[in-house]
């Protein structure tokens, strides 16, 4: 016994200097990255700022503490690009960033204070990236340092400050937004894109902000474009252009996740989450849902209960067939799937779903939107200069109704679309130009209770070509023209929207701009074919006929 333990407390010892040795490969194998993240100008630290490290086979991150130092551990050796972000400040991208087995590399990273940018890439004026202040029309561009510091209940509250806006608020999270004219209820007289694809309902052509997906967490920056752009996007683009474009998953990586509540019982969350499977493919998930408790009307407010005295009444009880129902409720999922072929080409396809429980004010009165359903699919090919995209909007309207009439509504509408675009360069630089096709199909099917008795006859087909040629005459003059001919099938002739405009730069931070546009306002399916029973009459009327 006293052999065995005296064995034991010699052999103990080695053993275990053994396995340390036998470990220390293993854990050698491993690299750790440490670093600073610091203020450019007064090098104070900055605690929280965000770190992400991505290579092809792994992405992992950390947060700065109270002294701005940050710990990443257990990386396989390998480069790796670390970005570095920091809510107010400039983001820094460091490309190439190789750790070694077991080494311990430490990096220092200053940021500087973003401040207001005059002059951001936009791509919504010309169809192609250009400086705002080259831009032949005003156009205010909202960067995602901004949509992060701006406390809003719904991407559409982002726009509430911006210059030219016209909002009106007709609901607990609904807005009605236009650019140019008058602001009414169910309005689509803006032109409103979400990632290059028209994000209104389709056949109505309404923009419906509710159910679009478009999330605070999700955006890279929204452009504003205030005139009319027919020449560039087809007939019925009088009245501006609102485009919102979301994060790239190659760009921004990770998990992101939103929720704020306030009055009126108001809950609302948003969530974002990215990754890089390899250096080809990327994807993004996101989601939202909201619910609040909706304004009331008041019975014993004069207007509220002559508005309550329109809804549909039972015959023989005298009570409303449909009582209101104040309870909001919007749910929104969205999907992308990004594949890089190359430096220059890329596809992306995306697709998504939105449900709106509310009261929406309408043209026609007030309906309740009860599970309204909201479908989309998007594929975008860019490789080098060329542009292409096809994608389908589709309605379903569920069990909605007019308060009016109590009559149940039927939407399966669809949108389609398909777009191509290249441009060109020539003399060095100083001549661009930029061509495309596109074509719309919007085929109502309402089932007879929107467009009534032109249920049969309401498709709209339009084909449209555009050119738009951009020459530098000298370092501060630019001359800029372009036209587009659009065709529609119910017009059954072709309009001609022409632009002509000349920017003059007297500095690199100021420019003016004198420009003519002619827009053609395309009647749309409303206008058309709407044929619909707003409000049964009024049994006490008296009717005499005379003959």
């Amino acid at each position: 016994m006293r052999r065995l333990i005296a064995t034991f407390e010699l052999v103990g010892p080695l053993l275990m200097v053994l396995a340390i040795g036998l470990a220390n490969p293993a854990q050698a194998q491993r690299a750790t990255l440490t670093g600073k993240v610091t203020d450019a100008e007064s090098g104070e630290a900055l605690p929280g700022a965000n770190v992400v490290v991505v290579s092809s086979d792994i992405e992992t991150g950390a947060a700065t503490k109270t002294d701005g130092q940050f710990v990443v551990r257990n990386l396989p050796p390998g480069t790796y690009k670390v970005t570095v972000s920091y809510i107010g400040y400039e983001t820094k991208v460091l490309d190439n960033v190789t750790v070694s087995a077991g080494e311990t590399k430490n990096i220092a990273v200053s940021l500087g204070v973003t401040g207001i940018e005059f002059n951001a890439i936009a791509v919504s004026a010309s169809r192609r990236e250009e400086k705002t202040l080259d831009a032949p029309a005003s156009i205010t561009v909202l960067e995602a340092r901004e949509i992060q510091t701006e406390v809003a209940p719904s991407s559409s509250a982002l726009l509430r400050n911006v210059t030219g806006i016209d909002m009106a608020s007709t609901g607990v999270d609904r807005k009605e937004i236009v650019l140019r004219g008058f602001n009414n209820a169910f309005s689509g007289a803006a032109y409103v894109l979400t990632d290059y694809r028209q994000a209104a309902v389709a056949s109505l052509g309404v923009n419906v902000h509710s159910i679009m997906p478009n999330m605070s967490v999700d955006l890279d920056r929204v452009e504003i474009v205030r005139g009319p752009g027919s020449a560039l996007y087809g007939a019925g683009v009088d009245a501006g252009v609102i485009h919102y474009l979301t994060k790239d998953p190659f760009a921004f990586p990770g998990t992101t996740v939103s929720v704020g509540g306030g009055e009126r019982s108001t809950f609302a969350g948003q969530f974002r989450h990215a990754g890089v499977v390899s250096d080809r493919v990327g994807y993004k998930i996101t989601g939202q849902f909201t619910r609040a408790d909706d304004f009331e009307l008041n019975p014993n407010d004069p207007l509220d209960a002559q508005q309550l005295a329109n809804d549909a009444k039972d015959p023989n009880t005298g009570q409303p067939l449909n009582p209101r129902n104040y309870d909001y409720k919007k749910f929104n999922i969205n999907g992308e799937l990004e594949y890089r072929f190359s430096d220059k080409t890329t596809l992306s396809i995306n697709g998504g779903f939105s449900s709106l429980d509310a009261i929406v004010l309408t043209g026609i009165g007030t309906v309740q939107a009860d599970n309204f359903g909201y479908t989309y699919v998007q594929a975008r090919l860019r490789s080098g200069n060329f542009f292409a995209q096809t994608y389908l909007n589709r309605n379903d309207v569920g069990d909605s109704f007019v308060y009016g009439t109590g009559t149940p509504l039927v939407d399966n509408s669809t949108l389609f679309n398909i777009q191509t675009q290249y441009e060109f360069n020539f003399a060095q630089g100083k001549e661009n130009l930029v061509v495309g096709f596109d074509y719309d199909r919007t085929t109502p099917k309402t089932g007879g209770t929107i467009y009534g008795r032109n249920e049969d006859r309401d498709l709209i087909s339009e084909p449209g070509f555009y050119a738009q040629s951009a020459t530098k005459i000298s370092d501060q003059l630019d001359f800029i023209f372009g036209g587009r001919a659009d065709f529609n099938n119910i017009q059954d002739e072709f309009q001609l929207s022409p632009r002509v405009a000349l920017v003059y730069k007297p500095t690199p931070q100021h420019s003016l701009r004198l420009t003519y546009n002619r827009a053609f306002a395309s009647p749309g399916n409303n206008s058309n074919f709407l044929d619909i029973v707003a409000r049964e009459p009024d049994a006490t009327l008296p009717i005499r006929i005379r003959g």
